[in-house]
This record gives structure tokens, sequence and C-alpha cells, in this order.
């Protein structure tokens, strides 16, 4: 049975991405819905995002956020709204120790300046349950055999500029109702499976909803479990205003056979409609890069992806339904992919046809990509405990 963090079409996919000869095209986009080709380079590789600046310390605080976090809105389906904050912290930020902080029943706070170690503990760093209108922004997570950041039943939460690390997940929102994950930095995610993703909305819905610019990292043989990357499990935008998967930049992924296959990113796990993955870049993301598994209304366009081949690599880009519904109005388009199978053969892109038809725009794909490992940064990661 599948849960939350699972990618079973992986374990699907296995079989087929053996056949080292199969030939797949994928991948097309919706001008009328693409951001302006100006904000990427031409290694495909999304430009830099906007700057915070100023000093923040302190704790939990009382003071109304007003409309928390990013700004922007998210236009026709798949069009990008805009989002502020940094993926990297200004130096004259001052952390303040602080023990796990748990609230319930809260509204209007911002969550500031706070590092949190939990050394090597079960518990939840931040943890918000019932809460409404909260801006976490500027705190460190770290060292906990539980998740970073969790949200439980709570409505517009924005989690900006934070580096969560060593982890057995970074932030799981579940249940909730506008989320934003935005300019944040994500360091080794343990698991074990079904956990151990940068960013999962579990049954997330509404308007609003973004995970965008964050910077992910999964170092080989120092994550111990990694799995899906970022995830939309039975998740719901809205019409003209999708789920926004954007401009995230992730390195590292599962490379160990200790579940059915972890992705990049995946979409439409188990189900869910209006989301859009665009503008991502990846690398070595896992044993897929990055796959659709059901839903409606599903686009994944403009995607670069690269994987070399490791102890458990299977296709770069993918799609079936096993969300036990109907899957409709799936779009895969205009990606650039070069991923090597365990075995060293070249498998870019395959779907499914026992369980879906040819996803739109398939043949728009660019596979066999002129591309490698040097599509992201060296150092992507850049604040420290």
């Amino acid at each position: 049975m599948i849960r939350p963090g699972q990618s079973r079409m992986a374990s699907l996919i296995y079989p087929f991405a053996l056949i080292a000869a199969l030939v797949i095209t994928s991948c097309q986009k919706d001008d009328s819905t693409i951001p302006d080709t100006s904000s990427v380079n031409t290694s495909g590789v999304v430009k830099g995002s906007s700057s915070s600046t100023g000093t923040s310390t302190g704790t939990t605080t009382g003071s109304t956020t007003g409309s928390p976090g990013t700004t922007g809105t998210t236009g026709t389906t798949g069009k990008t709204g805009s989002t502020t904050g940094t993926s990297s912290t200004s130096a004259s930020i001052v952390y303040k120790a602080s023990a796990p902080i748990s609230l319930n029943n809260q509204s209007n706070i911002t969550i500031s300046g706070d590092s949190i170690n939990v050394g090597n503990g079960a518990t939840v760093g931040i943890k918000l349950n019932n809460c409404t209108n909260v801006h976490i922004t500027k705190c460190k997570v770290m060292n906990s055999t539980n998740d970073g950041i969790v949200l439980n039943n709570c409505t517009n939460v924005t989690i900006d500029s934070c580096f969560v690390t060593n982890v057995r997940a970074g932030v799981n929102a579940m249940y909730c109702t506008t989320v934003k994950v935005n300019n944040n930095q994500f360091l080794n995610m343990n698991g074990p499976f079904p956990s151990g993703n940068f960013v999962q909305f579990n049954n997330v819905n509404g308007s609003g909803c973004q995970i965008a610019y964050n910077k992910c990292e999964d170092v080989t043989g120092v994550a111990q479990h990694p799995q899906d990357g970022l995830s939309l499990y039975q998740s719901n935008g809205l019409p003209g205003d999708s789920i926004m998967v954007v401009g995230n930049y992730i390195r590292g992924g599962q490379v160990q056979h200790d579940s059915g296959g972890g992705a990049g990113i995946v979409l439409g796990d188990v189900g869910g409609t209006y989301q859009v993955a665009r503008y991502n870049v990846l690398v070595n993301p896992g044993a897929v890069g990055a796959q659709v598994q059901g839903g409606s209304h599903i686009k994944m366009d403009h995607n670069t992806i690269y994987g070399k081949a490791t102890p458990f690599t299977m296709v770069g880009i993918a799609y079936g339904n096993y969300s036990g519904a109907a899957s409709t109005d799936v779009t895969i388009s205009y990606n650039k992919v070069k991923y090597f199978q365990t075995s060293g053969a070249e498998m870019d892109a395959w779907w499914d046809p026992s369980t879906a038809t040819q996803p739109q725009g398939w043949n728009t794909n660019i596979l066999n990509a002129n591309i490698d490992g040097g599509i992201l940064p060296s150092v992507i990661v850049t604040l420290k405990l």
C-alpha cells in the first residue's frame, strides 16, 4: 500500500527501466502559462532570486504578519507567481538558541531567528497544530530523528529563509490550506521510508500554495535514507491557481533500494489536481528524476534533469497512473533530460501504457540532452550550523 513519501511508480517502472534499448520522448509547454524565458539561462538554470536584508533576532512573537512571507499570486493554471525572501540568509542575522517549538491554535505570529538543535532526539523542531497566519523565517532546525518542521491542519503558513539539516524530513505539511515553502535550504534528509523528503505536501489544498527556489542536497553517504525530494501527495490547487513547484535546486537523493524508488520531484502522488513543476534543476536526485503518478490538470515542464549511474537509478522522467482514480490533462513537456541506469545504459523517459495514455507534449522533451552534473553550482547549500 502506498503511503506519503512512497513512489509506487518507480517500483512498476523498474522492469521496463532495465530495457536499455527503449526509446521514448517527452514533454510539452503551454506558451500562455510558462514564465518568461529571461528568468532562465542557457543551461536551464534559474537565475538568482531576490535577497533579504536586515537583522532578525528573538523567538516566537505575537506580531501580526498580515500576508506572511511571499508576495504575488499564481495566475492562470501553471503561471508562476512572484516569490520573495532569499535562499541565503544575510550575515547580519543573529540566531538565538531555542528549545523545540510546539504551538496549538495560534494566529498572526512570526517565528524568526531561532536556532533549534534537537541533539539527535526524537522531537520535531517546529510543530504547529491548527494555527493560522504564521510566518516561519530565518530559523535553523537540526539534528532530529523526527521531522524538522511539521504543519498539521494549519492555514496560511509561509516558511522562508530557513536552514533544515540532519532530520528525518525537512517540512511535512499535512491537511493544510495555503502553504508556501520558499527560499529555504535543506541538507541531508535521513528518512527512512516513507519519510525522507525535503518537502512534502500531504493533503494540502487551496490557493497560493508554493514550493519555490529552495536549495536541497542529500550528500551520498551522509544522508541515511533519503526518498522523494519534493512530493505533492493527494494535494490540490485551484483552476488558475495551481500548486507551484518552481525554480528549486536538488542534488542527491536515493541511491539504495530501500523503497519502490525515490524521485527528485513527484506530482500527483496517489492523485491530486492543479499542480505544476517548472524550471527546477536536478542532479542525481534518486532512482527516478521526476515523475507524475496520477492526478489531473498536472504540468511538468522546462525542468533540467541529470542523473549518473548509481546503485539504484532507473529513469529520468516518468508518468503512470497509480492513484486508483482517473488521471487526465497531464502535460509533460520541454524537459531536458540525461539519465543513466545502474547498468550504465541511458534511460531518459518512460510512461506506463498499462495505466495511462501518453501525456500531452511528450514528444517535445529534449532527451539525451547535452548536460551533466555541472548544471548546478558546485555549492548550493551555503548556510551552516
